[in-house]
């Protein structure tokens, strides 16, 4: 065991014997308490000696002695010294030095062995082909065909032609012949430039349609007696900028023109410019949009012209949650068959909120605009007008909106919005009772400021690319200044659309479409005495389902079934829908 040593005075004190250092401090303070007391043991035998002496001394004669001495004392002179002090400096000083560097070039034996570069691995493009050709036959005689052309992946064009022709000869129950023909051809083309795409199209439409709404109890027409036919022909040029730099100014500009004609001596002829230009001023986007419209209608009895010109600049600023864009609308329309040219302005606002990642976004806004009411317009929302239209255009005086849209998950989505809205010279479709006729199958336009409230929204729901749901649905509420009712408008309508992949191999798709009721303007007789009133008509409900099995790549087999539910519905007064009906066929790509 080792023994540490510790030296207290002339002790030595050894550690060994002790158990710990508590216990070697308390021997330590013992034996200083010995030493004081020791100290005090002396001091006091100390002071009592000296009392004892000097008590001894008081009785002791005072006596005298003297001496001689010859010794006489003396001091030697101080020897001084003459030298004064130096410093000696140790250091040594030490001439400038000048370094240098030789240097001598080492060769290296090392030779670099060179690696190969990584590759990425991609997914390999899929393969494209140049044409798809899809036919069918239906019920009711109904031929199908659609024919498409297209390049392949190129850098510099992209060009393609498409057909397409759906026809019916169906003679439904009670009324005239109900055959129709729609057919469209389309040539398109673009040539991408390094800061700009130019792109043409060529587009044709044909169209045929039977004014079949009448009694054949009553009257017996030829197929030709009751046909109309609308022909349309339209050029497009378009030329799109794309440039990343900010300080440029971003622009879209289309040009296009189209003529519409019927059988009944009525044309329409349309040049149409949209503009539209952008670029950032600081942190805030500006843009700039100009539409000049020149219309040109001829009746069989009439001809006018109308010219619309629209300019609309707003800003577009964006935060990390927010966005909004403010400006203001403005149109002038030179209608030849108003008294004066009319101007109208609108506001413009739109902002929305991300809330929290984007699950729940509310939006606001308030805007307007003006509507051109053209044969190609109303014809394409009923066909069967009557050739003296009259026209009109609508104007939106105020639309304020406000809603509710986001992301419940990453495969649902949803939007919720209502609106109000004030517009001058809404149109509504009526059956053309004249004083003349006896068929009344034919329609006319009337106009009508009204008020309009709508309540829409959306729910998507998709599951890549396997499974895709869609309902959406409006309500309309319409107040009327002067019509009675606001006819041909329904009150609602709802639309489920899905769709389901499995693995690629079989689509199923599905549709179900509602409107509700809505009335029409009819013609009653009370003893010979005719007159016109409201007559609501019934909710429509169509389903449809299709299925097509793909075979290979090349090739792919569809079935349709329409109106599953086989009911006699009406869109239009007088013109009832086919019933049940399906149409089967094969998609193939031949080369």
């Amino acid at each position: 065991m080792k023994t540490e040593k510790h030296y207290t005075g002339d002790k030595i004190i050894s550690s060994g014997k002790y158990g710990n250092a508590f216990m070697f401090a308390q021997d330590q303070q013992v034996q200083k308490r010995r030493i004081r007391r020791l100290q005090w043991f002396f001091i006091v035998i100390l002071i009592l000696g000296y009392v004892t002496a000097t008590l001894g001394q008081s009785q002791v004669t005072t006596q005298t002695f003297s001496t001689t001495s010859e010794f006489d004392p003396t001091i030697k002179d101080a020897v001084k010294l003459g030298d004064l002090p130096e410093i000696i400096d140790t250091v040594k000083r030490i001439q400038n030095i000048r370094y240098g560097i030789v240097s001598k070039p080492l060769m290296t034996k090392y030779d670099v062995v060179p690696i190969d570069a990584a590759k990425m691995k991609n997914e390999p493009l899929s393969k494209l082909y140049h044409a798809l050709l899809k036919v069918g036959l239906g019920t009711y005689t109904t031929p199908y065909g659609e024919f498409w052309i297209n390049s392949l992946r190129t850098r510099d064009v992209a060009y393609g032609i498409h057909f397409k022709h759906l026809s019916s000869s169906s003679h439904l129950k009670d009324v005239g012949y109900s055959g129709f023909s729609d057919n469209e051809g389309e040539i398109f083309g673009k040539k991408f430039y390094k800061k700009h795409t130019l792109t043409g199209e060529l587009n044709y439409k044909r169209n045929v349609v039977h004014f079949y709404g009448y009694d054949t109890s009553e009257n017996k027409l030829t197929r030709d007696y009751t046909r109309q036919r609308y022909q349309l022909f339209e050029p497009v040029i378009k030329v799109q900028s794309h440039y990343t730099d900010s300080s440029k100014i971003n622009h879209s500009i289309r040009f296009g023109y189209h003529n519409l004609t019927d059988l009944y001596s009525v044309s329409e002829n349309n040049v149409k410019l949209n503009t539209l230009f952008n670029t950032f001023i600081n942190k805030e986007r500006l843009f700039v949009a100009f539409d000049a419209d020149y219309y040109s209608h001829k009746l069989p009895n009439d001809t006018f012209n109308d010219v619309i010109l629209k300019l609309n600049p707003y800003f577009e600023a964006h935060g990390k949650k927010w966005t909004v864009d403010i400006g203001v609308g403005a149109a002038l329309d030179m209608f030849s068959n108003q008294s004066a040219a009319k101007f109208y302005f609108y506001p413009q606002l739109n902002a929305q909120y991300d809330v929290y990642e984007s699950i729940i976004i509310p939006y606001a806004g308030i805007n307007g605009g003006l509507q051109k009411n053209s044969l190609r317009s109303l014809s394409s929302e009923n066909p069967f007008l009557s050739p003296y239209i009259n026209y009109k255009n609508s104007n939106t005086k105020i639309n304020v909106f406000g809603g509710l849209k986001g992301n419940l998950s990453s495969k649902t989505s949803y939007d919720a919005k209502s609106s109000y809205s004030i517009v001058d010279s809404m149109h509504f479709f009526v059956v053309d009772y004249t004083e003349n006729g006896t068929l009344d199958n034919q329609y006319k336009v009337l106009y009508d400021n009204t008020e309009l409230f709508n309540v829409n929204g959306q729910v998507k729901y998709q599951l890549k690319e396997k499974i895709n749901l869609v309902v959406k649905g409006n309500y309309y509420m319409y107040k009327t200044r002067n019509l009675t009712r606001a006819y041909h408008k329904p009150e609602y309508d709802l639309t489920f659309s899905a769709v389901y992949n499995l693995k690629s191999k079989i689509i199923i798709k599905g549709d179900v479409f509602i409107i509700g009721k809505q009335f029409a303007l009819t013609k009653t007789s009370d003893n010979f005495v005719y007159k016109t009133e409201p007559k609501l008509m019934k909710g429509v409900v169509d389903a449809n389902l299709g299925v097509e099995y793909r075979y290979s790549k090349m090739l792919s087999f569809f079935v349709n079934f329409n109106n599953i539910a086989n009911s006699r519905y009406y869109r239009w007064e007088k013109y009832p829908s086919q019933r049940f009906n399906l149409m089967a066929g094969l998609t193939f790509i031949p080369f």
